[in-house]
């Protein structure tokens, strides 16, 4: 019963996952209305968890809640770095609240949101490799040089978290998917394109999806 129990789990996080790409790939966010309907849901799968697999219930409930402030807190955090958006926090806590007690400890806490930041990290280091050694890095110093006052700790952060983007694709996106940073318009000579600086922002729930499987993989060896 306990193994059954354990695969409908790794399911349903399957599905709540993949709901939560589509919405992230097409929008760019993940829609407060979905999140809570899956919280909906995470509370009726840990209901029958409950009800069908553990005998000591108050026992499996005080370690589900200590996980739950655990990873609000670590969400909270991340948020604050601005590594994550406020749905992607939500989503995590959902994932780790329906995820089978059998397997969750702390190891497994930790490694997740290990391989996720550097994961994350890693992207926006090529991001700013990308940006500082490549001709997308042609409008950049154009717009340090209109720009002289810019510090090189703001240079550096616009190259981490920013791109210069084909102006007539950014009105192709709605506003949350395409966040136009300043109002320059530059033309790339490299690239024969007029380009405007918009914020860089990754399908975070990939990146949850890949950090989440690897460590199940790791940990349960399924």
């Amino acid at each position: 019963m306990i193994s059954e129990i354990i695969y409908i789990e790794i399911c349903c996080i399957t599905i709540i996952l993949l709901v939560s790409l589509y919405s992230d790939l097409k929008y760019r966010v993940i829609p407060n209305k979905v999140i809570k309907n899956l919280f909906i849901f995470c509370l009726f799968i840990n209901f029958i968890e409950f009800l069908l697999v553990y005998d000591n219930i108050a026992l499996i409930f005080i370690l589900k809640i200590s996980y739950f402030c655990l990873i609000f807190l670590v969400s909270l955090l991340l948020f604050s770095l601005k590594i994550i958006g406020g749905s992607d926090g939500k989503l995590m806590i959902i994932i780790f609240l329906i995820h089978p007690v059998k397997f969750l400890n702390l190891n497994f806490v930790i490694s997740f949101f290990l391989l996720l930041s550097l994961i994350f990290c890693s992207v926006f280091f090529f991001n700013l490799l990308y940006n500082s050694f490549f001709n997308n890095s042609f409008p950049f110093e154009i717009l340090f040089a209109i720009n002289q006052n810019i510090s090189t700790l703001i240079q550096i952060y616009f190259k981490i978290f920013c791109n210069f983007t084909i102006l007539a694709k950014i009105y192709d996106y709605e506003d949350n998917k395409k966040t136009i940073v300043c109002s320059y318009i530059i033309y790339n000579i490299y690239r024969n394109r007029f380009q405007s600086l918009v914020q860089y922002r990754i399908p975070l729930v990939v990146i949850i999806m890949f950090s989440y499987y690897l460590v199940i993989i790791l940990n349960i060896g399924i």
